[in-house]
């Protein structure tokens, strides 16, 4: 099953190296672009020697291009800029250290679109370094990344693997035989958790909400963070809940080991979990590692429109920086600066209002910095739209449900200002006067 055909140039098998004998000079040109795993798929192996040879690459040329989504370590920073161009979806992750100095520069693309770009060539990969589990009969997993790996494999030039044991062999479109990669390093290092987020009583407050409303059978697209970890918890009582999502940690375990996800109502996938990416501790390792009941999907299946489709009761949960009153949803930028991205929140709300039983929560704490910041406002500050007002449905804050579903502008208004902090709903209300 392999991705990329054998050519003359390139051999069958490919040739192996410890991580001291790799010498990027000889796989990585000038000018190249690069992609690998996001979150702990990034293999920090090659990544330290890309940034240790990154002089004796570039020389006297163009810089190399790095492409980043979600990251969760270090490894690259804005003072290596002078060899680095980093571009990438947003500050998602440990990328906002670099989005905060004006390091990335920013594609503001949904993530349902990339496989379609790197396919059509508009968004160029030279070199995939991609890390990976211990081969089974030649073919390696992707582990805890399915997303757009595989796309960019098919395209690359050049495929640098890193073959780490710690790496589950996870099912669905993660597999990569050996005959796909030019170079393998072998890695025993220890994959980067994803830590278990402290839930507020605020986030309880919203999770709880958004439980009740959740009907048993719904299919459910939630991602990582506070608020998904504490709807888990809350969510345990319901019963043959569905899950496509394009992110999961940790809480998706205490869904299924209470039997709350069956998937069993799913007229598609039926019976099995779907996910994009895999961000949590060693547990979520261990509950994937060839698991039938869990499968990693590239984005056209995770967050194609024909799949997304096919689900009829869709309920998307995401979450948002700020929120304005007539419903519009910036989830990108907070003053100025990105600090997060449209990722699949544009593809699941679109998928989930247009479903049939299937409905959009947006989900927030009403204010932020100790409460001194309504996140509901009268206009977004940065004019940035992530989702758009015509999209609008559900949105939740620990003081209520706003439900602006064939609501006026002015109507939209006073539901948004009822769950807004009470220290901040006279201010929003003088607003709401002059502006709309």
């Amino acid at each position: 099953m392999s991705l990329r055909a054998t050519s003359d140039a390139r051999r069958s098998e490919p040739v192996e190296l410890s991580a001291d004998q790799l010498d990027l000079t000889a796989y990585v040109r000038p000018g190249d672009r690069l992609v690998w795993g996001q979150g702990p798929a990034e293999p920090h192996s090659l990544t330290s020697a890309l940034v240790e040879q990154r002089a004796a690459i570039v020389g006297d040329g163009e810089r190399l291009g790095i492409f980043l989504a979600v990251t969760l370590g270090d490894s690259m920073k804005a003072e290596y800029a002078d060899h680095f161009r980093y571009f990438g979806l947003g500050g998602l992750g440990q990328t906002s250290r670099l989005t905060k100095v004006g390091a990335v520069e920013v594609m503001p693309t949904r993530l349902g679109a990339v496989t379609r770009l790197i396919r059509s060539g508009r968004l160029r990969f030279d070199v995939v370094l991609v890390q990976l589990s211990d081969p089974r009969d030649g073919i390696c997993s992707t582990g805890l990344v399915g997303d757009m790996l595989q796309d960019a494999i098919r395209s690359a030039r050049v495929v640098i693997g890193e073959v780490n044991p710690n790496v589950p062999f996870s099912r669905g479109d993660t597999q990569v035989a050996l005959s796909d990669l030019d170079v393998v390093v072998r890695s025993d290092a220890p994959l980067p958790p994803w830590p278990a987020a402290r839930v507020s009583d605020d986030a309880q407050r919203i999770a709880e909400q958004i439980a009740e409303l959740v009907p048993d059978g719904a299919t459910l697209q939630m991602g990582i963070g506070a608020i998904p970890e504490a709807f888990a918890a809350a969510a345990t009582g319901k019963r043959d809940l569905g899950l496509h999502s394009g992110m999961v940690g940790d809480a998706v375990i205490e869904l299924v080991e209470s039997g709350a996800v069956t998937n069993a109502r799913k007229p598609i996938d039926t019976g099995v979990s779907v996910t994009g990416l895999a961000f949590g501790t060693e547990r979520l390792v261990r509950w994937i590692d060839d698991n039938p009941e869990v499968v990693l999907r590239s984005i056209d299946h995770t967050h194609g429109i024909r799949p997304l489709s096919a689900l009829p009761d869709l309920w998307a949960i995401n979450s948002a920086i700020e929120i304005d009153l007539t419903g519009q949803v910036n989830a990108e930028t907070m003053g100025g600066v990105y600090a997060g991205g449209i990722g699949g929140q544009l593809d699941f709300v679109d998928a989930a209002i247009g479903s049939e039983a299937g409905r959009s929560v947006i989900a927030l704490p009403s204010t932020a910095a100790r409460g001194s910041v309504s996140r509901i406002v009268p206009r977004l500050a940065d004019g940035i739209v992530t989702t758009p007002r015509g999209s609008a449905d559900l949105f939740v804050t620990e003081y209520g449900v706003a439900d602006l579903r064939g609501a006026t502008i002015a109507d939209r208004a006073r539901a948004m200002i009822a769950i807004a902090h009470p220290d901040h709903r006279e201010d929003l209300e003088r607003a709401a006067r002059t502006l709309l």
